[in-house]
């Protein structure tokens, strides 16, 4: 019988500078992550959820309108 498949099947890959992956390693080391795939997707998941709407629908128009409302 074959391996399971894996939960996620969406791969990214890319290129940082320097400075960006030393920060990569601090944040491994203090979130206690083994692998750099694992704290890319903690840092994208904690980034990107709440910022992009699971759809466009999801949106209102009147989202940005949070503050009481001002009379002239």
């Amino acid at each position: 019988m074959g391996r399971p498949r894996a939960e996620y099947r969406n791969e990214i890959k890319t290129r940082v500078r320097d400075e960006v992956y030393e920060r990569l390693q601090e944040f491994k080391q203090l979130n206690f992550i083994e692998s750099d795939s694992q704290a890319i997707a903690r840092l994208l998941e904690m980034l990107l959820c709440g910022i992009v709407p699971a759809s466009r629908s999801a949106v209102s128009g009147n989202q940005g309108n949070t503050g009481p409302r001002a009379h002239a």
